[in-house]
């Protein structure tokens, strides 16, 4: 009776002790997101216009996640500071859009090199707007 007691634990809990997550593999990338999302008027004077957007942050395996975190500050205001810039013709287009990622993404490394020089530009890998809403 005892045997089959423990039978019965053991193929139980067999499948828990094997099933464990992979670990992560060093030099890949890790995803940063900014929360919470970004929501700015922007196009000058008129009538108010809106601009919501997420932005998630690549960066690369490691410890720069970490130093991303402990500058989330910095790196908002800086996103604050280029959306509310933005006219209507900025964002209209899907080109617009996009260069509108490279000056966010160029902005935050600048910001990350001031706190950690050359290597503060490599802490950043690339930024992604993974919801972009306009409203005019």
């Amino acid at each position: 009776m005892k045997l089959r007691i423990w039978l019965l634990c053991l193929c139980l809990l067999a499948p828990f002790s094997f099933a464990e997550d992979p670990a992560p593999t060093s030099g890949g990338s890790e995803y940063v997101e900014m929360n919470p999302p970004f929501i700015v008027t922007f196009g000058g004077p008129g009538p108010l216009k809106y601009l919501k957007t997420e932005v998630t942050l690549i960066v690369p395996g490691g410890e720069s996640e970490g130093f991303v975190k402990l500058h989330t500050p910095p790196i908002r205001n800086s996103l604050v500071m280029l959306l509310s810039r933005q006219m209507s013709e900025d964002v209209a287009t899907a080109e617009g859009r996009d260069q509108l990622r490279q000056q966010a993404l160029e902005g935050i490394r600048q910001v990350m090199v001031e706190e950690y020089g050359d290597a503060g530009y490599k802490m950043i890998k690339d930024l992604l707007f993974t919801s972009f809403v306009v409203q005019e």
